[in-house]
């Protein structure tokens, strides 16, 4: 069974699914980043790794966008199987700045912080 997650580029406002361990057949829900590195298509720049329950927004829709880039950098990760008692991920800028601060040991938030600006 292949084990697939999402892949993101926040600059082409795309999603992927792709595999993020060397070995196509292992991988966690609970995953907080990838062994394999994944280019956007489109530019080249390498893309972030969201998780498995990452749903993509409309290309068009850059609140959403930004919401989930917010959320990446702070280290949120789209993870685990839903049953938790943390609240659901935001979806809104606006409320996505707030959640932050309000929810630094929320259960997905499992990856180090990092800035999409730097990230390479």
């Amino acid at each position: 069974m292949k084990f697939l997650y999402k892949f993101a580029c926040f600059d082409c406002r795309v999603a992927f699914k792709r595999h993020a361990t060397q070995e196509l057949n292992t991988g966690s829900t609970w995953q907080a980043d990838s062994e394999v590195v994944h280019n956007c298509p489109n530019c080249g720049r390498r893309m972030a790794f969201l998780g498995r329950n990452f749903r993509a927004p409309k290309q068009s829709d850059k609140n959403r966008w930004q919401s989930a880039m917010l959320l990446w950098e702070a280290g949120f990760r789209y993870c685990g199987s839903g049953y938790h008692d943390d609240p659901v991920l935001p979806e809104s800028k606006a409320e996505t700045i707030e959640f932050i601060k309000n929810n630094l040991s929320h259960s997905q938030r499992i990856a180090s912080c990092i800035y999409w600006e730097g990230y390479s």
